[in-house]
């Protein structure tokens, strides 16, 4: 028997983004939502900034997985099918021990609500190509630039190889800039 998809060809890999928030945009996506009623979205944007975590991962988090003692969270079977612990900086462990506690879980939105709640500030804010995900990005160049070393961001991203790391990475041009005066 002949296979079937013998003759069909993979699509091409999308095209990668690179896709940083200026320093102007940080200000007025975090201005815009402060405007807004949704303390989750708010925890959930800083979260993604400051950790580097998925939405999912974000979505799902349960209050049982943070340890506040040791200032981290455990995901469990992540993406790539392991488990790994995300160090939380200052920043992100006040704001989950402010968080109000409703039940097990720590947001109450889903990933698609988050998703799409986020679209709408950032319209509002008026940033334009925005994404969730291009806050992940930012978080995990900003480790390098905190100067977090390779094996330190790749256990806080979860990225098994380097060559998927590097894809998270990008370089503030400006900053290389100002180191090489």
């Amino acid at each position: 028997m002949a296979n079937p998809v013998r003759g069909v060809k993979r699509p091409p890999d999308s095209p990668r983004r690179d896709r940083r928030l200026t320093t102007y945009e940080k200000a007025l996506l975090f201005s815009q939502l402060a405007k807004a009623s949704q303390q989750d979205l708010r925890l959930a944007v800083m979260l993604a900034l400051e950790t580097g975590m998925r939405l999912g991962e974000i979505a799902g988090l349960r209050w049982a997985s943070i340890n506040f003692e040791s200032a981290s969270i455990l995901l469990k079977d992540t993406k790539n099918g392991s488990n790994r612990r995300v160090i939380l900086s200052k920043r992100a462990h006040q704001c989950l021990e402010h968080h109000p506690t409703k039940n097990d879980r720590v947001f109450s939105l889903t990933g698609s609500g988050i998703q799409q709640a986020f679209r709408k500030v950032v319209r509002q804010a008026g940033i334009a190509d925005l994404r969730f995900h291009d806050l992940r990005h930012e978080a995990i160049s900003s480790l390098f630039e905190k100067g977090l070393t390779l094996p330190e961001v790749q256990s806080m991203s979860g990225h098994r190889t380097l060559d998927q790391l590097m894809r998270y990475s990008h370089a503030d041009s400006k900053r290389i800039t100002a180191l090489l005066k």
